[in-house]
């Protein structure tokens, strides 16, 4: 056993305290012939310490609610692992690391939950560092029901001591996160007892950071984090260091998360129709059964769900829609008059029950498919060599009787009675042309479908068939000599695979033409002869190749991109800004922003050259863009001797910058200055602790350095983000080297 507190410790020990006075007294007017001095030493000899063994406490209970939990995945996340290496990070007033007691804590808790059947998943089990946006995968990867991070708190005033519990948004945002968070807060708090309470004990994310905590907002579940105690509190580091204490906490967060589940969970469950079903029609009557959770278990109850009928709310596709409520028979009815679109459709219903639960996030759909009325087929083209190597795409577009595409996913079945005939997946997993006939299935995206018939190397004609449900149409493909010649091909990532949509193919003379979603081209052309083709695409390295074109056959090119800087800066944002303008950091910024978007970056400046900002505005432009990213202050200044040629600053604890300052100090180190780099865990600097971006401060002191450059320090800070976003292998030389060259073509 683990030695948990019991129902029973835990309130004797709160009563114990909070009664002392009380006690104290009456035992002053019982023993009054007892001198003063021996009342006093007996009254102070019995105070309960904070945190002390009391008698029994070694005896686990678990209450008989807590058999709930059995079936229940619980994701734990203890908070703060990885940091050891700061000196004052996270650490109580004589060294305690929160990190440390997190963990602990997580522990007993784990053990606690898995006593009564549980499964419980741990974002970290020693003292790794685990990214936010990783914890909250874990969680969403693992299905958890629950995702509670434990963590402890630290203020500058030592007396501050109190329990505090978190969640994301508002009220109307994290409903089932509050019921949770409510139950855990007073779990935690009541087990515990500590000396001062604060007005309200729930907290919105949104008070620290306007986006809320990431850990919190990317969870799919209930999620909270509970700042148990602060171990800034001498008195409580100390207790911290218990075990005794720590599993006390334990059995607060257990007990929490128990009532909680014991309060069980209202849900709506389709039943017209049923989860995952296909229905033909596009306004369904809906219907939904009503269960409080409750009932369900055997309760004695009156008969009725036990829900509060003026809670109930539904949304489809998250809007809101009307319906009508049968107490007596627990069916909610939704009457759809607007037709739906063709596809899937998700339902949620809100309920909450009388023990104030709400509803936990349930993903139902169903999905519309009604019958189609017509199909349409064409081709790029109804005649082509019978070369054995060119190939037609042929194109199926279904739709209803309102003339609207077939929902995506539907099954589209395509035949040729002559070469071959594949799908455009099939076609980019290379598969060879040949003779055989074939009979495939893709699957329709915006009610259309892509099919490729391969020429044979004989004369002839082919019947191309293509069929959805009871519809089916034809067409015809000539193998013949042509007029004319074809140009045609397929572009892909050199190192996925993946078709490239939207590439540029470009040759004289007048031979262009865009790559489609499959990453295929076709050109009909007269011209005939030698032909250079450039081929470009964002992200992509260009790329040369020569062909010659002949009369009456098909000139067929698969090509390969690569991709700059092996695409890892692709859809990241980076925000650039000065901390004082001078002409030096000006073209590094600028520099820097055409490497990044060569890359695929998305980048912002937060002023432009020569605007002057206050302070307050360029960190309110900052925060005013939407995306989360990376943002960037750079300074420059002369060097002086025995100094360090570079200092970066990131929010203190945060090892995710660290990583990525280190990288780009490493390039800096490697390519440019022999002198000492260093890193500061920054406190003070209000771009770091106000913008909502991973901030970072470089200072390069480079003014009086004749042996470096704007583009060559862009280079090193490009090179150090692309290293740090990379993680997985080191950075190739010869990449690098590449890079820098085509980044100078392009100038």
């Amino acid at each position: 056993m683990l030695g948990f507190p019991t129902n029973r410790d835990t309130q004797r020990y709160c009563t114990e305290r909070l009664s002392m006075w009380n006690w104290t007294k009456n035992l002053f007017y019982q023993l009054a012939i007892i001198p003063l001095f021996l009342f006093l030493f007996s009254g102070y000899s019995h105070q309960p310490e904070v945190g002390g063994q009391q008698e029994g406490f070694a005896l686990a209970e678990i209450p008989p609610y807590a058999r709930h939990l059995k079936g229940f995945t619980i994701c734990l996340d203890a908070g703060h692992g990885g940091q050891g290496h700061i000196p004052d990070y996270k650490r109580g007033p004589t060294g305690l690391r929160e990190a440390e007691a997190n963990l602990q804590v997580a522990f007993y808790l784990r053990e606690r939950l898995q006593q009564v059947g549980a499964t419980v998943i741990m974002t970290r089990v020693d003292d790794s560092y685990v990214s936010l946006s990783r914890r909250s995968q874990i969680a969403n990867e693992s299905r958890a029901d629950f995702f509670i991070s434990l963590h402890h708190n630290s203020i500058s005033t030592p007396e501050t001591n109190y329990t505090s519990t978190w969640y994301h948004g508002d009220a109307d945002e994290s409903r089932t996160s509050l019921d949770l968070a409510r139950y855990v807060q007073q779990g935690v708090a009541d087990a515990l007892c500590l000396p001062t309470a604060p007005a309200t004990g729930l907290y919105s994310d949104k008070l620290i950071v306007s986006s809320g905590f990431s850990v919190l907002r990317l969870a799919e579940c209930p999620a909270i984090v509970c700042e148990a105690s602060f171990y800034s509190n001498p008195q409580e580091e100390a207790r911290l260091r218990t075990v005794e204490y720590l599993k006390r906490e334990a059995n607060g967060y257990f007990l929490g998360i128990a009532r909680y589940v014991a309060g069980g969970f209202p849900k709506g469950a389709l039943i017209k129709p049923q989860h995952e079903a296909v229905i033909r029609i596009k306004t369904p009557k809906i219907q939904i059964s009503v269960a409080d959770g409750l009932h369900e278990r055997g309760a004695w109850m009156l008969k009725r769900q036990q829900v509060f009928t003026d809670s109930i709310r539904v949304k489809i596709d998250n809007v809101n829609v009307p319906f009508h409520y049968r107490r007596g028979e627990a069916l909610i009815d939704v009457f759809i008059e607007k037709p739906l679109t063709n596809g899937i459709h998700f339902v949620e219903t809100g309920l909450v029950n009388y023990y104030g639960n709400h509803s936990l996030p349930s993903a139902q759909w169903f999905k519309v498919a009604p019958p189609a009325a017509s199909l349409k087929l064409n081709a790029t083209t109804q005649n082509l060599p019978f070369d054995g190597k060119s190939y037609v795409r042929v194109t199926a577009k279904v739709f209803d009787a309102e003339g609207m595409p077939i929902a995506d996913g539907e099954p589209i079945h395509a035949t040729t009675s002559m070469g071959r005939i594949v799908t455009a997946t099939a076609f980019s997993q290379r598969d060879q042309p040949s003779d055989k006939l074939a009979e495939t299935v893709e699957f329709s995206q915006n009610g259309t479908a892509h099919f490729y018939v391969h020429a044979p190397t004989q004369p002839g004609k082919a019947t191309v068939q293509a069929g959805y449900r009871q519809k089916h149409e034809s067409l015809t493909i000539h193998f013949e000599d042509i007029e004319g010649a074809i140009v045609q091909g397929h572009l892909s990532d050199a190192d996925t695979g993946q078709p490239i949509p939207n590439a540029q193919l470009h040759a004289e003379p007048a031979l262009t033409a865009v790559t489609d979603t499959d990453g295929h081209f076709f050109i009909m052309t007269e011209f005939q002869g030698d032909v250079t083709f450039h081929f470009t695409a964002p992200r992509y390295y260009p790329q040369k190749r020569q062909f010659c074109v002949r009369q009456n056959g098909a000139t067929v090119i698969h090509a390969k991109l690569q991709v700059i800087a092996d695409g890892v800066f692709a859809e990241n944002v980076f925000v650039l800004d000065v901390q004082k303008e001078a002409p030096a950091t000006v073209q590094l910024i600028e520099t820097l922003e055409q490497m990044l978007k060569l890359a695929g970056a998305k980048v912002y400046q937060v002023q432009q050259s020569g605007q002057k900002l206050s302070l307050k505005d360029r960190i309110a432009n900052v925060n005013a863009i939407p995306e989360e990213g990376y943002y960037f202050r750079f300074h420059h200044t002369p060097w002086e001797k025995n100094e360090s040629a570079v200092i970066a600053s990131h929010y203190h604890g945060n090892r995710t910058a660290e990583t990525l300052l280190k990288q780009i100090l490493k390039q800096f180190n490697d390519t440019l200055f022999e002198t000492a780099i260093e890193t500061v865990q920054d406190k003070t600097t209000p771009e770091i602790q106000h913008t909502n971006k991973m901030a970072m401060t470089l200072e390069i002191r480079s003014l009086n350095h004749a042996n470096t450059s704007p583009i060559q320090e862009a280079f090193a800070i490009f090179s150090g983000v692309w290293q740090a976003l990379k993680t997985d292998t080191q950075l190739d030389a010869g990449k690098q080297k590449r890079f820098l060259e085509y980044f100078h073509q392009t100038k």
